[in-house]
């Protein structure tokens, strides 16, 4: 009887190695430029990993019946660049679960990236459904302005440009197919609306998931369901690239529970969503950086939706300590959208300078006005690296066109009432005026985007008090103007203000008022970028 157990017992291994065995298969193809093969170059279905070998060549296991194996994607290496559908790098290629037998191949050609240019752009929240709210203007007006705007920034450059989204391209709940819905704006809306001539390397938004159906809740085996509609058009969640000497790690650090309720931290949340990465992104990006040749590295960049770290610089995303285990000995940058702010976080991490740039977005505040609710306005932001170094510029468009700052003082820049000390304190304009009083102190207020710091200097040689996290003045009083107009019915609908929390003014980090010692002096104000770059430079009056 016992023989009889052992011999059975392995029939069945026998049985379920051949099963596994099937269910594994070898995808394969070569990655060349110019008919020849190109070594060393990543390829990885999201879950293995491998390399082409000297004549570029690669076989790579995968299961692909496995959900988490939806593509075969390369991870484009310095140097080259990777054929384009329009706007679409070809970096990845859709594997099909019934294929017995499947090939795919990239081709390259040689790119000088000594110099070259990365814009970003943040949240746009496109949807043509017309409704209550001014969303529906997003699309015209993405088309029209903001399109050709990246596509002229992008034609006066010398060298070449890439571009990066920060997600929320779109809204779930004016996608077709949502609740019977079949209108709506989609992923392809997005990527054939997007028409310019440069790569386009998208990321996911917390607007770009699906829900959970109800009653139910994602975890790790299956959040992929969350990402149904991007992968169907837009390819891979998760992948990297690399660009000159900087190797690009895209992630979707949106991990949705249920996604019918807003961010938490609670380990044990059953609704809303986490700032997080799932396993199988966590197992893909310690092989990536594995495969990664130091040497060839200055640094690495991070594109993701939601922040890392939050305003004040501490911890946001839950697992950041895991994932910033992987960059240790690189200069980290990351890119992040999600907040609809420009804001700049400077750190040393594992003994290497971290940057975190939030980016505003770019629909403005949802396509109302092309300014964002803390006083930044929409733009495209420019990151050009050069010698082993990074710029960074904010490029706005619409109404805020060739503009780097705002300043208002009480003599060549004058507003609806005197700028003092206690100008930009109050949410409301009627709060702060309330306030005011004969006896208080002349000031100036500039609001600088892409600012860290800001020196002032007065010319008699006095000292005096800068405050930092105010009011645009500018936002603050057409906003409360528009949702006046919009209550009293002086609106269309259509251009109605409705308040919502996210809309209402907020205060900025790029701010900065100041009371000068001397009323009289005239004060030198240069703003200066994280990396101690000068972005702007002017003279403002008290008086």
């Amino acid at each position: 009887m016992r023989l009889k157990n052992i011999i059975v017992a392995a029939l069945m291994l026998c049985v379920c190695t051949l099963s596994a065995s099937a269910a594994k298969k070898s995808v394969s193809g070569t990655v060349t430029c110019d008919g020849q093969g190109v070594a060393g170059v990543v390829v990885t279905d999201g879950i293995n990993l491998t390399k082409t070998n000297a004549k570029g060549v690669y076989v790579l296991p995968t299961n692909v019946k496995d959900p988490h194996c939806q593509f075969v994607h390369i991870s484009i290496p310095s140097g080259y660049e990777v054929e384009r559908v329009g706007n679409a790098p070809q970096f990845f290629r859709r594997l099909n679960p019934k294929a017995k037998k499947q090939t795919f191949d990239f081709k390259l050609k040689k790119v000088d990236q000594s110099v070259y240019t990365v814009l970003a752009l943040g949240d746009p929240h496109l949807t043509d459904v017309y409704g209550k709210r001014a969303d529906h203007r997003g699309t015209a007006k993405y088309k029209e302005e903001v399109v050709p705007a990246i596509q002229a920034y992008a034609s006066q450059c010398k060298h070449p440009v890439y571009m990066v989204t920060l997600g929320d391209m779109t809204q779930t709940s004016t996608r077709p197919g949502w609740k019977g819905r079949e209108g709506g704006y989609s992923f392809k809306n997005y990527l054939e609306d997007t028409k310019v001539d440069i790569p386009v390397f998208n990321t996911m938004g917390n607007h770009d998931h699906n829900h959970a159906p109800k009653g139910e809740m994602f975890n790790d085996e299956t959040v992929y369901l969350s990402r149904v509609d991007y992968n169907r058009e837009a390819g891979p969640e998760y992948y990297s690239f690399n660009i000159g000497r900087e190797h690009y790690v895209v992630f979707d650090n949106t991990f949705v529970i249920t996604k019918d309720a807003g961010p938490t931290t609670d380990p044990n949340a059953t609704k809303g969503y986490w700032y997080k990465l799932d396993k199988y992104q966590h197992n893909w990006l310690a092989q990536d950086m594995a495969a990664v040749n130091k040497d060839d590295v200055d640094r690495v960049v991070i594109v993701a939706h939601c922040g890392l770290f939050g305003y004040s610089g501490k911890k946001m995303q839950m697992d950041l300590e895991k994932v910033l285990d992987n960059f240790k000995g690189y200069e980290v940058l990351a890119l992040i959208g999600h907040h609809h702010s420009d804001h700049s976080i400077k750190k040393t991490w594992n003994g290497k300078p971290l940057y975190q740039f939030y980016h505003t977005s770019g629909a403005g505040t949802a396509w109302y006005t092309y300014d964002n609710c803390e006083g930044s306005p929409a733009s495209i932001v420019d990151y050009t690296f050069k010698d082993g170094k990074f710029t960074r510029t904010c490029v706005p468009y619409g109404t805020n066109t060739g503009q780097k700052y705002r300043v208002y003082d009480n003599r060549n820049h004058k507003w609806a009432y005197p700028i003092t000390e206690r100008t930009g304190t109050k949410q409301k304009r009627a709060t702060e005026e309330a306030e005011i009083t004969p006896e208080d102190k002349p000031a100036i207020l500039v609001n600088v985007w892409g600012a860290y710091t800001c020196q002032f200097t007065e010319s008699t040689g006095g000292k005096g008090k800068s405050v930092k996290r105010c009011y645009d003045l500018t936002f603050r009083d057409w906003y409360w103007d528009a949702f006046a107009k919009s209550a009293a019915g002086e609106l269309p609908e259509g251009q109605r203000l409705y308040k919502a929390g996210w809309q209402t003014p907020k205060r900025s980090y790029h701010i900065w008022r100041y009371i000068p010692a001397d009323p009289d002096a005239t004060i030198k104000v240069v703003a200066k970028d994280a990396m101690g770059n000068v972005v702007a430079e002017f003279e403002a009056h008290a008086k």
